[in-house]
C-alpha cells in the first residue's frame, strides 16, 4: 500500500473530554486506522478522545514494532485536568517523553497543533474543537467531523453541517461532496470510509493506474476513474488526461505513476485493437503508449484488472504482441450501464484488497 510516511503527514484528532461509548469506540478505531495507514497522530493530553485515540494508536504502532517518536506528538497543556463527580482526576494518556510538546496556553496549543498537522478529525468536541476545525478550513486543509456521535458536546455535528453549507466556496481539499457525506456512515467494526478519505486527501502517489486508449473508450475510462476516485480519494487514482500537470513531461508523469501504483486498470473497448494510419494495429507498435503501460504493469508483477466496456471482448492471444500475452491470465470484468454501480463496487473492493496487501 502506498501510505504516507508518518514523519511527513500527521492527523490531528480532537474531541470531547467526556468520552461516551460511541466516541470512545470511534476514537480507538481512528487511532488504529492512522497507525495502519502509516500516518502520524497529533493529540492533546486530556482524557476522553485524546486518551483513547492515543492509546490505540501507540498500542498499534508498538505491536508492529514501529517507533513512536516522529509518528506521535502529544501537545500538552499544563494544568489541564478533568475530574470525576467525586472529585478524583480523570487520567489522560501518558505519552513517552520524546513525544511530548509542552505549551502554556490554549492559544499556543492551537498554533502548535495546527503547525504539526495536515488534516483534522473531529469526534464531538466543544467550542475549542470547532475553532480549530475552522482554522484548518481557512488554511485549505481537510477536516473530517464525524456526525451523530451523541452526547452534550456535539460540535462535530455543527462543523459537519457548516462545511456542507459552504461547500461551493470552501470544499474540503481533495474530496467530492459525496465523499464527505460518507462520514455519516456508522462506525460499526471499523472507521468505514474515513481511512480511504484520509489517504485520498493526503497521499502523494497513486495506488491505481487507469490505462486506456483515447481513440477507443475515453468516456468509459473517465467514468471508471471517477468512480474509483469516489471510493479511494482523488490523489490515489491516476488518469493521464487529468493527472499530468502542465509543466510535467507526460512520459515522466506516466512512468512515475506506474512505478507507484499497486493496481492497474486496463480499459478495453471495441476499438482497442484498431489500426493506425499505416493499417497496423497500434498495439503492435513498439512505441505504442498503451502497450508500454501494460508491459510495465506486467513486468512489475502488479495486479492487473482488464475491464471490458461497450460490449468489447478480450482479444485472442495471437492478436497481442508477445510481451502483452500474460494480460490474458487475469480475470476480465465486463461492465455495462445496467449493472455499472454493482460491478464498480465489486471491482473497488477487489482493488482495495490488493492495495491493502502492498
Amino acid at each position: 500500500m502506498n501510505t504516507v510516511a508518518s514523519g511527513n503527514k500527521s492527523v490531528l484528532v480532537i474531541g470531547t473530554g467526556w468520552a461516551l461509548p460511541a466516541k470512545r469506540r470511534a476514537a480507538r478505531m481512528i487511532g488504529i486506522t492512522l497507525a495502519e495507514a502509516g500516518l502520524g497522530l497529533v493529540s492533546g493530553n486530556s482524557t476522553g478522545v485524546d486518551r483513547w485515540v492515543s492509546e490505540a494508536f501507540c498500542g498499534e504502532r508498538e505491536s508492529r514494532g514501529l517507533p513512536l517518536p516522529g509518528a506521535f506528538v502529544q501537545v500538552s497543556l499544563g494544568g489541564l485536568r478533568f475530574f470525576r463527580r467525586g472529585g478524583a482526576p480523570l487520567p489522560g494518556y501518558r505519552a513517552p517523553s520524546g513525544c511530548i510538546v509542552r505549551v502554556d496556553s490554549v492559544e499556543a496549543w492551537k498554533r502548535e497543533a495546527l503547525a504539526r498537522s495536515h488534516a483534522a478529525v473531529m469526534v464531538g468536541g466543544g467550542r475549542g474543537a470547532l475553532e480549530i476545525a475552522r482554522r484548518f478550513i481557512e488554511r485549505g486543509r481537510p477536516v473530517f467531523p464525524l456526525p451523530f456521535m451523541g452526547g452534550l458536546t456535539g460540535n462535530s455535528d455543527l462543523a459537519f453541517r457548516e462545511i456542507l453549507k459552504t461547500w461551493d466556496s470552501h470544499p474540503v481539499p481533495g474530496l467530492s461532496r459525496n465523499q464527505f457525506l460518507r462520514l455519516a456512515e456508522p462506525l460499526v467494526s471499523g472507521t468505514g470510509p474515513l481511512a480511504n478519505l484520509l489517504r485520498g486527501t493526503l497521499a502523494e502517489t497513486p495506488d491505481v493506474f487507469v490505462s486506456y486508449r483515447r481513440s477507443d473508450a475515453p468516456a468509459a475510462a473517465g467514468r471508471i476513474a471517477h468512480d474509483l476516485e469516489e471510493h479511494f480519494g482523488r490523489q490515489r487514482v491516476f488518469l493521464d488526461i487529468q493527472d499530468i500537470a502542465p509543466s510535467r513531461a507526460w512520459d515522466q508523469s506516466i512512468s512515475g505513476a506506474l512505478e507507484c501504483a499497486s493496481a492497474g486498470i486496463v480499459v478495453i473497448g471495441r476499438n482497442w485493437l484498431a489500426a493506425g494510419p499505416d493499417g497496423t494495429p497500434r498495439l503492435l507498435r513498439e512505441d505504442d503508449v498503451v502497450r508500454g503501460e501494460i508491459r510495465s504493469m506486467l513486468e512489475a508483477r502488479k495486479a492487473v484488472f482488464p475491464v471490458l466496456v461497450e460490449g468489447a471482448r478480450l482479444p485472442e492471444v495471437e492478436q497481442l504482441p508477445e510481451d502483452l500475452r500474460p494480460l490474458l491470465r487475469f480475470q476480465a470484468t465486463s461492465i455495462d450501464n445496467a449493472g455499472w454501480e454493482t460491478t464498480m463496487a465489486r471491482l473497488a473492493r477487489e482493488i482495495e484488497r490488493v492495495v491493502a496487501d502492498n
